[in-house]
């Protein structure tokens, strides 16, 4: 009779999950660990429901943000407009409005969590990343910094984030929709636009490298 016996190896062990969290804490030394399996379930589900809650809320007020970067001529256009419904300073934009999908972007943040894939979204591609032209970036700067300085000459709490919600992406445009509204107001526009001009733009030009004053042509430069 031939031996049949055979020997069966038991499987392996299942791999404890690892529940100690440790993390940094800022002028602190040691790390400090915390034992999730300590935790109390009811408190758990809670914490993370309170994760998974923000992390769909991220991802739905990112999007709005974007949109409303993206939609910043048109908001410029529509307030230069509605004080002046004839006004040919702003330019109506070329490109529609962006709409933010609340829904599909809710659908895809939950696909994302079941799936494991929280670090990817969309189809995963990289966005080209879309270069702003010098010359808006330095006047917007300027302006900035005078919005600042006069919000504060106004109220000394006012704050530079607060400015820079204010002008927003282009600082051009901004600085257009105030030149309609004073237009709209009575003012010049042929020397509100000559203001613009040589406050704005021809000092940043200089600044770029883009014009040279004839005085300055064949100078070396300071530095």
């Amino acid at each position: 009779m031939n031996d049949m016996t055979q020997t069966i190896e038991a499987p392996a062990a299942p791999v404890a999950d690892d529940n100690t969290f440790s993390f940094e804490i800022e002028n602190h030394e040691k790390d400090v660990e915390v034992d999730l399996a300590a935790i109390p379930l009811t408190i758990r589900k809670h914490l993370l429901k309170t994760a998974v809650r923000g992390y769909i809320l991220n991802r739905v007020s990112t999007a709005l943000a974007k949109a409303k970067k993206d939609n910043t001529d048109w908001d410029v256009y529509e307030a230069a407009t509605k004080n002046d419904p004839l006004q040919a300073i702003v330019a109506q934009p070329t490109e529609p409005r962006v709409s933010v999908d609340i829904a599909a972007i809710s659908e895809r943040a939950i696909k994302a969590l079941y799936e494991g894939a929280l670090g990817r979204r969309g189809d995963g591609a990289k966005k080209a990343k879309v270069l702003r032209d010098p010359l808006t970036t330095q006047i917007t700067r300027a302006v900035v910094a005078e919005v600042y300085e006069k919000g504060r000459a106004l109220d000394p709490s006012y704050k530079y984030p607060t400015a820079l919600k204010e002008v927003g992406a282009d600082g051009i445009a901004y600085l257009k929709a105030k030149i309609a509204e004073k237009v709209a107001a009575g003012a010049d526009e042929a020397v509100m636009l000559a203001f613009l001009d040589t406050r704005y733009v021809k000092p940043a030009r200089i600044m770029l490298g883009l014009d040279t004053p004839g005085k300055l042509k064949d100078a070396d430069g300071i530095l």
